[in-house]
């Protein structure tokens, strides 16, 4: 069903000794989305998604898989992961290490080898020795092997990490595109602008701690409100006008000399009129776009 939650957390908690990993989580992941867990180094993000996995036992709270809370080992079918590093064989070709692991883990079919290697596009390269993989070779077969029996959530811990530009782009073009409306695609990273690009929700923790979580779009936008850049004939009288507007939150300059302008920007015409009365003409108007990196430094206190 769209829009199912496939992940809920209640109070998640995990503890190494002293210290407190993940601390008291609560977030949910919806069906068809791209869904970022997002945080520094350390900060939380690989713990979490091995306790979803079953590899790590939580210290405290709970979670659903598909809406049980209970039946974890068969829900955990239900999900393909890669954390960390992808790890295979390096004398067996990339064909082969799909099929012992598909063997030894008892997901999919043989036919989801082909098929697998033909989604991440290594279908011409399947024969070859693992070991003359580039990097971004073995990060697309790492994913490769998280597609095997057509899971419907998979868990992508850092799937960029130490990529080159041209290799960050073919994974982050493929990671878009195993969003179909069924499968969910969970992705941890700390590289804010690639969550921007390509994760429609996010969750963002810090030391552990949850600080904020939604879509990405309306976190961004909450960040500074609604805001309009604009450059007049006039500034100076502008000014004075659209301060009068009982509607405008304020009016400040920016840098470059344009006019920020807190107000809805459904109303940008209204902007418009308003000063062309008084004989105030507008040169340049556009939407002033917060980017998720300012977002993340302002909840995380980093700036």
């Amino acid at each position: 069903m769209a829009d199912e939650l496939v992940i809920q957390t209640e109070g998640l908690t995990k503890r190494f000794g002293d210290i407190t990993a993940v601390d008291n989580l609560s977030m949910e992941v919806r069906r068809g989305h791209i869904y970022g867990l997002l945080g520094p180094n350390g900060s939380g993000k690989t713990t979490t998604m091995g306790m979803l996995l079953g590899v790590l036992k939580p210290t405290a709270g709970s979670f659903r898989l598909f809406g049980s809370a209970t039946q974890h080992e068969e829900s955990r079918r239900r999900i393909g992961a890669i954390i960390e590093s992808p790890a295979f064989y390096p004398y067996m070709s990339g064909r082969d290490n799909l099929g012992y692991f598909r063997f030894i883990s008892g997901r999919g079919s043989s036919d989801d080898v082909d098929a697998a290697l033909e989604k991440v596009g290594l279908a011409g390269r399947g024969d070859d020795r693992f070991r003359t993989y580039s990097h971004g070779m073995k990060q697309r077969l790492g994913i490769g092997y998280a597609l095997l029996g057509d899971p419907d959530i998979v868990c992508l811990d850092e799937p960029t990490n130490g990529l080159d530009p041209e290799g960050m782009i073919q994974v982050r073009e493929l990671v878009r595109s195993l969003r179909d409306g069924k499968r969910t695609v969970l992705l941890s990273s700390h590289l804010l602008h690639e969550v921007e690009q390509i994760c429609d929700s996010v969750t963002i923790i810090s030391k552990g701690k949850l600080v904020a979580q939604g879509q990405v779009a309306e976190l961004v936008r909450s960040a500074k409100g609604e805001q309009i850049r604009v450059k007049t004939t006039n500034n100076v009288k502008a000014h004075e006008i659209l301060s009068a507007l009982d509607w405008v939150e304020a009016v400040g300059t920016m840098e470059d000399g344009a006019m920020f302008v807190s107000a809805p920007i459904a109303r940008s015409g209204e902007l418009t009129a308003a000063m062309s009365h008084s004989e105030v003409y507008v040169t340049e108007m556009s939407p002033v776009r917060t980017s998720l990196e300012e977002y993340f430094l302002d909840v995380t206190g980093s700036n």
